[in-house]
């Protein structure tokens, strides 16, 4: 063989090892990708191949192997699992060939926080034999693999089983399921038995099809689920798979309000849920505070999440037991239009207030974005004479200036996004509307000089129609960011991402360089090339961009996520660990252009500003971070409102206990109580007959807000029988009795 032919022939042996080709995502689907020059001519290199051939039908070669599937193997020495290689895997699989009924649904979350379902993937594939070439089974000719004598392929068999979830927030009442539409196999009768061990310490259990394994943790933590499956030929086979335990239980809502907008926005009308958690001893909504999710890139935040975020610094809580009562909204579609869920925020508010006694009000708090949907609420319901009711509105680290996520990183997520699931996830999330309409430079395709999506200035024009702020309630800005121009560590226009690979062959690159200050930078460099076969570049400038990657502001840490997701080739180097995401100045809605803008130093600063009040702390925080310091500023504005306006005045503190939450249950139970003072309390839990079971608590406390949990066992530490139990609490204030309920 001729020198440059050989070459030729091993060059495309690689293609497989470093590019895909978009064949029809019939399972396992994933955003649509664009066909592009590389991809075109790998399927061009293959079409000479008669896929008659190959006996499985699934031929590796055709996709980029950011997954590796072939590592898992169903060993012991397979590696775990996480939720992200498990979606790629699948991804891969199919655009191999593999023809599955599996769908895009399994990875968009279960419905029942409590039950979490799992996956079973069983597939046969075949990939070209690294020796093909030199054997003479493999050849090139004029631009095309074409077949020589003897074998071509090698076989291999993948296993990779695990939950569709990659945390949970009861993980002292869990059930693991599977069910048959879970299950992708290319064998008529694939398993003889399927076992789960949950990583909670009590080891292998048999699950059936429809059925349910359940386990109860403990505490908090990371974990590894197993799964194992004997093969109806015998054969074993295990894979692993992380499970994140963010939290043991979270009490659930009182209850449950369903918004529809009342003002549908280009036809269509926003949907969401308003979670209720009313103060111990209220019946029904009394004193409310109504608190407006931010940015969901993938909607799955729900009340678990939800609560668990705004419990940081024990705010929600602390809310709860000064006599608070909690409405969180939670949007159907939290990616949508900003004019469409300003729509839902309306309906709520008109329907919490519909709901109060005369005289009381409202406060309002918004989240990032959840601050900018406030905002337009608000001064539309004053602008069209609607009442609100709404006597101060906090605006927590949002937009009102807009949001930062590099343009460079933008323009690599579009750049490997036909090879990355997750790339193109997020490529997908970046193209919905509260993106397009909250960034202040947005990729375009192809790219062209650094600017807001048209969208953006379609919603700022509705803002100043309803007069931009509303009028009524006192407002105050919360930011994250720096008052003290503490930027985030680098200058504008260093580089912020350093990925490159080079062999023989192959040569990758993405890096990625932080927005320059009014000057002209390349922002992004990318480059796939494969030797004599094809080469994709793609270069982008900008010029004369303010430089709000590095301005002072509340943090994501983007770039670290970069860093610490494995990549096939080489290593992404993340040269910073985060970047602005909301600039000081942005969530401060200061009436200046300057990033660097010295607010600490400013006498008058509420002179440029339309909020009554700010607070800002001197150095960059993570963005929607609870501290100490400004969670006593969110209490502060919310209760400093209720004086003279009519309203409930807040409950002192009394003795009171809360219902167990969950119950019933199989796990962990939370007991939450009220002490109005400081002193001896003794919490025990009895049996139905008066049989003492487990003391909780015995010896002093102070006054306040308390809680703790109960495990389901004895003295002895062995898990009681199911049935009734009672949790008597005890102080010198009186006593308090609540029921629990355990279930096998």
């Amino acid at each position: 063989m001729r020198p440059v032919a050989r070459t030729r022939l091993l060059a495309l042996a690689i293609v497989s090892l470093v590019l895909t080709t978009a064949l029809p995502a019939r399972a396992f689907a994933t955003p649509a990708r664009p066909r592009g020059e590389i991809e075109r001519a790998i399927a061009t290199g293959l079409s000479g191949l008669d896929p008659a051939e190959l006996r499985t039908g699934v031929l590796l070669d055709r996709v980029l192997p950011l997954a590796h599937v072939e590592r898992f193997d169903g060993s012991l020495t397979a590696p775990a699992l996480d939720l992200a290689t498990f979606r790629q895997a699948c991804d891969e699989l199919t655009r191999s060939g593999a023809a599955t009924s599996a769908s895009a649904a399994w990875f968009e979350g279960a419905p029942d926080p409590h039950v979490i379902p799992l996956v079973v993937v069983d597939v046969a594939w075949e990939r070209i034999a690294p020796d093909a070439f030199e054997r003479g089974a493999m050849a090139w000719r004029d631009g095309r693999l074409v077949r020589g004598a003897g074998s071509a392929y090698n076989a291999g068999r993948s296993f990779l089983a695990g939950p569709l979830a990659d945390r949970t927030w009861h993980g002292g009442d869990l059930a693991f399921t599977l069910d048959r539409e879970h299950v992708v196999s290319d064998v008529p009768t694939p398993f003889a038995r399927v076992e789960i061990d949950p990583g909670d310490g009590l080891g292998w259990r048999a699950i059936r099809f429809g059925g349910r394994v359940t386990s109860r943790y403990a505490t908090t933590g990371p974990r590894t689920v197993r799964v194992r499956v004997t093969r109806a030929d015998g054969r074993v086979v295990v894979s692993s798979a992380t499970l994140l335990v963010a939290a043991v239980s979270v009490p659930a809502p009182d209850e449950t309000l369903h918004v529809t907008a009342a003002t549908p926005y280009l036809g269509v009308a926003g949907t969401g849920r308003g979670y209720v958690y009313r103060a111990v001893g209220h019946p029904k909504i009394v004193n409310p505070v109504i608190m407006i999710e931010g940015f969901d890139l993938d909607n799955s935040m729900g009340w678990d999440q939800l609560y668990t975020l705004l419990s940081q610094q024990g705010l929600l809580d602390t809310l709860h037991t000064r006599g608070f009562d909690a409405v969180v909204l939670d949007f159907t579609d939290a990616t949508d239009h900003l004019q469409r869920n300003a729509g839902v925020v309306e309906t709520l508010i008109g329907q919490v207030r519909d709901s109060l006694p005369a005289g009381h009000t409202i406060a309002l708090v918004g989240a990032s974005m959840g601050g900018l949907l406030g905002r337009y609420a608000l001064a539309d319901m004053e602008t069209h004479g609607i009442p609100h009711r709404v006597r101060t509105f906090v605006s927590f680290d949002a937009p009102h200036a807009g949001a930062d996520i590099p343009l460079g990183i933008q323009y690599w997520m579009q750049f490997f996004a036909g090879q990355s699931t997750s790339a193109a996830t997020l490529l997908a999330e970046l193209d919905r509307p509260a993106a397009r309409q909250m960034l202040v430079y947005h990729l375009t395709s192809p790219p062209s000089a650094a600017a807001p999506d048209p969208l953006r200035a379609t919603l700022l024009g509705d803002l100043a129609a309803v007069g931009g702020f509303p009028a009524l309630p006192r407002t105050v800005a919360i930011a994250n960011g720096s008052g003290s121009r503490v930027g985030q560590g680098f200058a504008p226009g260093d580089q912020l991402i350093r990925y490159e690979y080079g062999s023989l062959f192959v040569t990758l690159k993405g890096n990625v360089w932080a927005l320059p200050q009014l000057t002209t930078k390349m922002v992004f460099d990318g480059r796939i090339s494969i030797v004599l076969i094809q080469n994709t570049t793609q270069t982008v400038s900008v010029t004369n961009t303010q430089a709000f990657d590095s301005a002072p502001g509340g943090w994501r840490s983007s770039m670290t996520q970069m860093d610490t997701t494995t990549a096939p080739y080489g290593d992404i180097v993340a040269l910073y660990p985060h970047h602005c995401f909301i600039p000081t100045v942005s969530a401060l809605a200061l009436d200046t252009s300057d990033l660097l803008y010295d607010i600490a130093g400013d006498s008058n600063l509420l002179a440029h500003t339309p909020f009554d009040a700010v607070y800002f702390p001197a150095e960059d925080q993570e963005h929607v971070a609870i501290t100490a310091q400004n969670a006593a500023w969110f209490l502060d504005e919310i209760e400093a409102g209720l004086t003279g306006v009519g309203d409930a005045p807040v409950a002192p503190l009394a003795l009171a206990m809360s219902p167990a939450a969950p119950n019933p249950s199989r796990g962990a139970s939370r007991l939450r109580f009220v002490l109005p003072a400081a002193g001896a309390v003794e919490l025990t839990v009895f049996d139905v007959s008066g049989r003492r079971v487990r003391t909780l608590i015995a010896g002093p406390r102070p006054a306040g807000a308390g809680e703790i949990s109960w495990d389901g066992r004895d003295e002895t530490g062995h898990p009681v029988r199911a049935g009734l139990y009672l949790a008597r609490l005890r102080t010198g204030a009186g006593a308090r009795t609540g029921r629990l309920v355990r279930l096998d």
